[in-house]
């Protein structure tokens, strides 16, 4: 499965994450896997199945992806993966390729994650944690 060289850099898209960087970083993101989005849009189970198990595969250790790797992984795709395929795929067909994805993803890494929309990550920029920060 050639589409996860999408990971290839989401050490980096992690990094310093702010609002700023993060919509310049998603605009990059969008644009350089626009044909991996697509086909992950309009993927099947089977695809999803061998996608989430790749990735696994890359970042394993012993046949373990290790929790702080697994966390990183999993807010990979919370922050950009699943937001650019909503972005990428209309409303409706991209919400059920995720809700499918997720389902596999969840299965295969053995977590229990979700998924946000882009807008909504990008106003979570702007709240306040308990007023504080």
């Amino acid at each position: 499965m050639d589409n996860i060289k999408m990971f290839n850099d989401y050490e980096i898209l992690l990094t310093g994450f702010n609002r700023n960087k993060y919509i310049k970083n998603m605009e990059v993101f969008k644009e350089k896997y626009k044909d991996d989005l697509s086909a992950l849009t309009d993927g099947d189970e089977g695809m999803y199945r061998s996608f989430a198990e790749a990735v696994y595969k890359k970042y394993s250790f012993l046949g373990k992806v290790g929790k702080m790797k697994k966390k990183d992984l999993n807010l990979f795709m919370i922050y950009y993966v699943f937001p650019a395929m909503l972005l990428n795929g209309g409303k409706d067909k991209a919400t059920a390729a995720c809700d499918l994805l997720l389902k596999t993803w969840n299965d295969v890494f053995g977590t229990d994650i979700s998924y946000l929309e882009y807008a909504t990550i990008v106003e979570g920029f702007n709240n306040k944690l308990f007023g504080v920060i």
